[in-house]
């Protein structure tokens, strides 16, 4: 599976990822893996690392491609959870593992994403003092304002962070300040030399997750690492994150029909031509189906937008006009904004 990619400039790297526990899960891994190669140039990849329970169901789907798998027992799965019992814990210690496994750079994915251009180039800007992230997301000081009752882990860890300083890996504190961002973690890309940084992010890990239960605590540690000692730059423009759980739901619809037997018989040049089609289509499938619509009106009511709620809402309403359930929301926040209106 050779894509559209040009030499110029690049460097050979690895592809790290995890997929375990499900079938959706695994499905998803496949497509994120294959999508790479649509865009890359396959000679300039050292390995694909996959961290799973499952080796064997990904064989058949992955012929070709320079595969490591990297066994996920339940007793491997607890070690990497810590102390802290913290399930995105594993990810730094998949990366730390397979910074052993490898001879130069990384480009780590959640199996939740897919490629929709070429990273090679991205690959080739990676440096001691440069590393990438998904996508520049907020300053933690607006953390302090997230509404309840979701915002309460987010709160927390803003208060933390005022309340406190941090001891990194080394003895030395560090004072975490509102200013500093939060980067999404869905995809990273790491110099050789990232290795050593690691163990800052494990130490911070594990003083922010324990007293706030914030599930982007990991992602709130290497944002904070990396933008300390290298320049982040994003990875927006070559790699879609469908982490929100809408998209999630749209996405193993889709894989769920085509990654299937049928497409496990295709040859090698079909279902490259197939996966990158589907890569060209996903964004635009995915912000204007039916169900990331709805999500979009109730969103948007619930922020009492409800101009930009019923723009949402017509456009699923011509989709389906008939939902039940959903023009039973729609009749609530009307009478919501009625009653609004006229206090």
């Amino acid at each position: 599976m050779i894509g559209p990619a040009q030499n110029n400039g690049a460097v050979k790297y690895s592809i790290v990822l995890q997929s375990f526990g499900r079938e959706q899960e695994y499905r998803r891994a496949i497509f994120c893996i294959l999508s790479h190669f649509c865009y890359a140039k396959i000679e300039l990849i050292e390995k694909v690392i996959l961290f799973t329970d499952k080796p064997e169901y990904f064989e058949s789907f992955l012929r070709g491609i320079p595969m490591h798998y990297v066994l996920l027992t339940d007793q491997k799965i607890r070690i990497m959870r810590g102390e802290i019992d913290f399930l995105h814990r594993m990810k730094i210690t998949m990366i730390e593992e397979a910074f052993q496994l490898i001879p130069g750079d990384m480009l780590y994915v959640d199996s939740d994403t897919f490629f929709i251009g070429n990273p090679q180039p991205v690959m080739a800007e990676v440096s001691t003092d440069v590393s990438f992230m998904h996508k520049l997301e907020y300053p933690f000081n607006l953390l302090k304002e997230m509404a309840l009752p979701a915002g309460i882990p987010f709160r927390a860890f803003y208060e933390l962070i005022s309340s406190r300083d941090f001891l990194l890996s080394s003895g030395l504190s560090l004072k975490v300040l509102p200013e500093f961002f939060s980067w999404n973690a869905g995809a990273m890309a790491f110099h050789k030399s990232h290795h050593a940084l690691l163990d800052d992010v494990y130490s911070l890990t594990d003083q922010f997750y324990p007293t706030t239960q914030n599930h982007a605590s990991e992602q709130y540690a290497f944002s904070v690492v990396l933008q300390i000692k290298t320049k982040i730059k994003p990875l927006e423009g070559i790699i879609y994150h469908y982490w929100y759980r809408v998209n999630k739901t749209i996405m193993d619809e889709i894989l769920n029909r085509e990654i299937g037997i049928e497409f496990q018989s295709m040859n090698v040049e079909k279902r490259a031509n197939q996966v990158l089609t589907l890569t060209r289509q996903l964004p635009h499938l995915l912000e204007s189906h039916i169900l990331k619509l709805r999500d979009n009106a109730i969103q948007m009511f619930h922020e009492n937008k409800f101009l930009m709620g019923y723009g949402f809402a017509m456009r699923a309403l011509l989709k389906n006009p008939t939902d039940k359930n959903f023009l039973l929301d729609l009749g609530y926040h009307t009478r919501r904004w009625i009653k609004k209106s006229f206090l």
